[in-house]
């Protein structure tokens, strides 16, 4: 079926599945007679390759970053990453040959590559917009193939635009700052107290959650399923210790699919007989459920999908204990300019914080209250981003059937 919009989501970990959702709730929400459609990538390579270099090689791959300033390292880079390129191309190639749709969005770099190619081999039409989801400032998400570039560009960071602007001459109608707009279960569930969210999540039928109090200070930790084990040595400090009340708190542990840290955290409950309940795959309901349920969050990484459906939440105060090399320094700039989050690098400052909260409900009250206001703010700001963008995309349409 003819579509009007293709949005693109690449196996790359950070958030890209969610962002692709994110804009299709935008533009379902604010230009409802747009047909939209999507596409996942099965190509599993970029989550692969993010997987080592962001666990042994994290001062390269910011070197790499870097070195992503200069055009002619950015076009070797795409050259050295041919084969995978590659097969972007070809599960891609049925998008562009035959045209599905007018205006194709691709939510990660190496996709909007692939994407020019085609567009070039075809002598194709189709508008080719570059997503950068993140709050990045790179270059390499602006590819360039045989001079051509992304027809137009939605990215976080307005910084980044202007830079864009200035760098490819892009015409002020051809960027737009993106707005995030999380899926309605998190909307949903901020209509329940947290009370209730623990209530409704004890009944989510999971064999973890049999010891889960409604009524307990509870803190969630999260940050993307494989990047969560790394908060592993932090809370079973937390766990061996009497410092945070453990008599009146518990932990949830967003494990996703990651079935070690699932068990190593389970194992820790098991062996120390603290309320912490890891958690296994959750579908979006279960998901906003947790988040609903938190007094305090802490983050093995920081990116837009899971900041803003924590947002959508109140799921605050929110404590970055580590962030990802690369674009995770451009999102944690964020936050803080926002005061969104705070940065808790060391282990002891972080668990210093959960364990006075822990123990001092008006404290804990005042910095949820606190954490609500900020978040109502941004909330409201992303809103107005995401129906801007919606008119934005409907205007590129325009343009291209004018054309």
């Amino acid at each position: 079926m003819k579509k009007d919009v293709i949005i693109i989501s690449a196996l790359a970990g950070g958030g890209h599945k969610s962002a692709m959702y994110s804009l299709g709730e935008s533009l379902q929400r604010f230009a409802p007679e747009l047909k939209v459609g999507y596409f996942e990538s099965r190509v599993e390579d970029i989550e692969q390759a993010h997987r080592i270099v962001y666990s042994k090689f994290q001062r390269l791959y910011d070197s790499f970053y870097n070195l992503m300033e200069c055009d002619a390292l950015r076009g070797t880079y795409f050259c050295s990453t041919r084969l995978m390129i590659d097969k972007l191309r070809a599960e891609l190639t049925d998008l562009i040959a035959e045209p599905i749709a007018p205006v194709v969005v691709s939510t990660h770099f190496m996709q909007t590559y692939a994407l020019l190619q085609l567009k070039v081999q075809h002598d194709t039409d189709v508008k080719i917009v570059a997503y950068v989801p993140d709050f990045d400032e790179s270059l390499i998400h602006i590819p360039t193939y045989n001079g051509l570039l992304p027809d137009a560009v939605i990215a976080q960071s307005p910084s980044y635009l202007a830079k864009l602007r200035r760098k490819y001459a892009y015409l002020p109608q051809q960027t737009i700052q993106a707005g995030y707009v999380p899926r309605k279960p998190f909307s949903e569930a901020r209509a329940l107290s947290t009370q209730a969210a623990r209530v409704a999540l004890g009944k989510q039928n999971l064999l973890s959650l049999l010891r889960l109090s409604p009524d307990r200070f509870t803190v969630v930790a999260t940050g993307g399923a494989y990047w969560v084990e790394h908060l592993y040595s932090a809370f079973k400090q937390l766990a061996e210790q009497n410092a945070f009340d453990w008599e009146h708190g518990q932990a949830l542990i967003v494990c996703g699919n990651n079935q070690r840290a699932f068990e190593k955290f389970s194992r820790l409950a098991a062996h120390t007989g603290r309320h912490i309940f890891a958690l296994p795959f959750l579908n979006a309901e279960q998901m906003a459920l947790v988040f609903r349920s938190a007094d305090a969050t802490v983050l093995s990484g920081i990116a837009p999908a899971t900041l803003y459906e924590l947002l959508e939440t109140d799921a605050g105060p929110i404590f970055i204990h580590r962030i990802n090399p690369g674009p995770e320094k451009f999102n944690l700039q964020m936050v803080q300019a926002h005061a969104l989050a705070d940065y808790r690098p060391q282990r002891a400052e972080l668990l210093s914080t959960l364990e006075f909260l822990s123990r001092n409900p008006k404290a804990a009250f005042a910095a949820k209250t606190k954490f609500c206001q900020q978040a109502h703010r941004e909330r409201a700001a992303a809103q107005a981003r995401a129906k801007a963008v919606a008119e934005f995309l409907e205007q590129l349409l325009v343009a291209r059937y004018a054309s």
